[in-house]
């Protein structure tokens, strides 16, 4: 009896274990079913918003899903559309680019589409691209997220922006403004701006400029350096942990001295946008975005305007005055929240973290014979700019111009 008993126990045992077996089987074939996803087709269909400019010819087309870290290109021309096949379900940053040389001018065109939620097949997504002329100068490099000092603190006095002539002409740097947009910082809460020209202009929370008292000359191949503050910033009572001495800036934005901070040599930028100014100009380290450009007309500080529901004060600069822009924000998964037009710049850059000892440059597009370097300038920061460890001034040989005696 016991043996009859412990063999149908075995055989009940077994048949349980086969049935057990066999349903986690089943199991793990519906999850596994479950997890499949159907690639998708999607539509981009191109709108030209361009004006005189000439047409394009063909244009790169770009859809990125920065969560799951996917990419898909394709091409398409002017005036038509594209199917881009093989997308995973998600949110996709679409940008069109293209770039042409006319009548000795270089024009970038692009446009892009931001947070665009891709889940069914076939769906189009519609890309309104503008163009823009390169400008002759361009911001080159920009130190803006801060370093360490020895104890372990934050610093940021030693942030600087360096605008390099790229172009085969003198340039004249005379009145020529550098401006923080607003909000400071990627957000997807983007102010709304008054007006039914509103898109014609980016807006300002401060504006520097370069003093309108003589001309200010740079040959191709030079550059100036704005600095926060234009001093050996390794100095022991300064950082010793800084990356930079920049006692040889040609610029800084000097609001007042302090126990810290000093009128050095360098060049006072003038404050001409400012509506509640502290001891120094500290641009944000979690990635602002600015625009160079020259006033065709003077800065009035208090023709200012307001974003819908808000009291804070801005200055509208336009679109068509600006020379260069870029887009900085403080990590990848941030470039969908852009906040200048993508016919200024239709990416962002980044070093991906606060007080790191990082810089932004711009890649090397061709070296010329004569040694003189371009640099890429397609309106698209997160294809022209790499991240540069340590930041470097005059980066790839580029010079002071002569009238830097301090130098």
């Amino acid at each position: 009896m016991y043996i009859i008993n412990s063999i149908l126990y075995r055989i009940r045992a077994g048949a349980a274990l086969l049935l057990l077996l066999a349903v986690s089987c089943a199991q793990f074939e519906d999850a596994n079913e479950a997890r499949e996803v159907e690639p998708l087709n999607t539509v981009v269909k191109v709108s030209l918003n361009i004006g005189d400019a000439p047409d394009p010819g063909t244009l790169n087309v770009k859809l990125v899903n920065y969560s799951e870290r996917f990419e898909a290109t394709a091409s398409v021309d002017q005036s038509g559309s594209v199917k881009v096949a093989g997308i995973i379900p998600g949110i996709y940053t679409v940008t069109v680019t293209a770039e042409k040389n006319h009548n000795g001018f270089l024009y970038n065109y692009s446009g892009n589409v931001v947070n665009e939620a891709i889940v069914t097949n076939n769906k189009e997504v519609v890309v309104e691209v503008g163009a823009s002329k390169s400008g002759a100068l361009v911001m080159k490099e920009i130190y803006y997220c801060g370093s360490k000092t020895p104890s372990g603190g934050s610093y940021f006095r030693d942030q600087f922006y360096e605008i390099y002539n790229n172009s085969e002409a003198v340039q004249n740097v005379r009145g020529l403004c550098i401006a923080i947009l607003n909000p400071l910082t990627a957000t997807a809460n983007l102010p709304v701006w008054p007006g039914d020209d509103a898109a014609q202009y980016v807006y300002a929370s401060t504006i520097w400029q370069v003093p309108q008292d003589k001309d200010y000359l740079l040959n191709p191949g030079e550059s100036i350096l704005i600095a926060q503050m234009a001093d050996d910033l390794k100095k022991s009572n300064l950082n010793p942990n800084s990356p930079v001495n920049l006692l040889s800036a040609e610029f800084e934005t000097f609001v007042k001295a302090t126990s810290l901070i000093n009128d050095n040599p360098a060049i006072n930028m003038v404050m001409a946008f400012w509506p509640s100014p502290t001891p120094q100009w500290l641009t944000t380290v979690f990635g602002g975005a600015f625009v160079i450009y020259i006033p065709t007309e003077p800065i009035d500080p208090t023709n200012t305007v307001s974003p819908v529901g808000s009291t804070s004060k801005n200055y509208r600069v336009p679109i068509n005055q600006v020379i260069d822009a870029v887009e900085l924000v403080g990590n990848p998964n941030q470039v969908q929240l852009k906040r200048v037009p993508a016919v200024l710049d239709a990416g962002a850059a980044t070093v991906g973290a606060t007080y790191v000892s990082k810089s932004v440059a711009r890649k090397i597009k061709t070296t010329l014979s004569d040694g003189r370097i371009i640099y890429y300038d397609t309106n698209n920061s997160s294809e022209d700019f790499e991240v540069m460890d340590p930041p470097v001034i005059r980066r790839n040989g580029a010079k002071a111009p002569s009238w830097n005696t301090w130098k």
